[in-house]
């Protein structure tokens, strides 16, 4: 044991322990017998310079930002797979995509309108499976999502996604299609799939708000106020029935679990940017920062707002092959804008009519 006087362990705590190999040097000349081995009383040197500097680290990690990345104008694509682009017919139905979820962002038009848009981004989406109607008994396609290691994974998913060609997948879903638009096993779908201005289904499951009340669950309007003789009952359920019958009906909207739930609504593709597989969709979607969503084209009366996109008859014949059915098919030779945003109104939206101080017949 080192002769530690008290002086000198005052003067070690203040100087920190980098000063310890000092000190230690200091103790073997004063008893050099009672000296211990060097590897033991020798300070190691670490990735740190000090335990300071480490300490700073950790507090200043989620402060830290990765430099902004350089994102091309342009881009020359590959078809690898040899797809060739089909005509949609009466019937036809592309695959949806899946996406996370990254987040709500403000972007502005050529006419400096704000529209607010969700960010989501399809992180390494593969095709791993191809059902079809000879093998399993319906027609789909099976998409892969994200990276997951593989001793999280069974044997028969990591020969799945040895099979397609392709990494393991942290999450997979099926989406039926038409027999025109099934895909290979191992191709990747990008943002490219989708066309800015066009309207899409995005499905995924809400936030959980734990045990609400009436108003928030199912946005009842609540009671009145004090000065006409509501006491205590502005946010209650009011009546849950008859007095005859004595029983209150099952699926009655009372107070209770407020989600998650599954939830489908609509959005408009407002940008897309392929270099970073990063697609913005103008309005709110269900589900927290990094939860998995589906989207799809619109069907129903939405899908009637996409015929300004969905160009049957066609001039020429390079219109049809650019037209993403059932995806997106590059052609040789030619240079894609990396980011592609909605095309503009051609009326400005802030150029409002002049009303007229007094009516024509006054």
């Amino acid at each position: 044991v080192f002769p530690w006087d008290s002086r000198t362990r005052v003067a070690m705590w203040r100087s920190g322990w980098q000063s310890v190999k000092a000190w230690t040097l200091h103790a073997r000349s004063r008893c050099p017998v009672q000296a211990a081995p060097r590897e033991v009383t020798e300070a190691r040197r670490g990735f740190f310079a000090s335990k300071w500097q480490k300490r700073l680290g950790h507090l200043l990690e989620g402060r830290r930002r990765p430099p902004p990345p350089e994102i091309p104008d342009k881009e020359a694509l590959s078809n690898n797979f040899e797809l060739k682009p089909c005509k949609p017919i009466l019937g036809s139905k592309r695959t949806g995509v899946l996406a996370y979820k990254i987040g709500c962002m403000s972007l502005w038009d050529e006419w400096g309108v704000k529209h607010m848009v969700t960010v989501c981004q399809l992180d390494r989406l593969h095709v791993v499976q191809t059902m079809t109607l000879q093998k399993n008994g319906y027609e789909a396609v099976q998409l892969g999502l994200g990276y997951r290691s593989i001793h999280r994974l069974s044997r028969p998913e990591i020969g799945t996604f040895i099979k397609a060609g392709v990494g393991p997948k942290h999450h997979k879903c099926e989406f039926r299609v038409s027999s025109d638009c099934l895909l290979p096993a191992g191709l990747e779908l990008t943002v490219r799939h989708f066309v800015p201005g066009q309207w899409v289904f995005v499905s995924g499951w809400s936030k959980g708000r734990g045990y609400q009340g009436v108003m928030q669950r199912w946005g009842f309007q609540g009671g009145g106020s004090d000065k006409h003789g509501h006491k205590k009952n502005h946010r209650s359920a009011g009546s849950l029935g008859q007095r005859g019958i004595g029983r209150v009906w099952a699926h009655k909207k009372m107070a209770g679990h407020r989600g998650p739930d599954p939830r489908c609504v609509n959005a408009k593709v407002f940008r897309i940017e392929s270099a970073r597989n990063l697609i913005f969709l103008r309005g709110a979607l269900p589900g927290y920062k990094g939860s998995v969503v589906k989207i799809s084209d619109a069907r129903g009366k939405t899908g009637l707002k996409n015929n300004h996109i969905r160009l049957p008859r066609l001039a020429s014949r390079l219109e049809q092959e650019l037209w993403p059915y059932p995806t997106f098919v590059p052609m040789p030779g030619i240079e894609y804008p990396v980011t592609v945003q909605e095309p503009p109104p051609q009326r400005d939206p802030f150029l409002y009519p002049e009303q007229p101080l007094y009516q024509p017949n006054d």
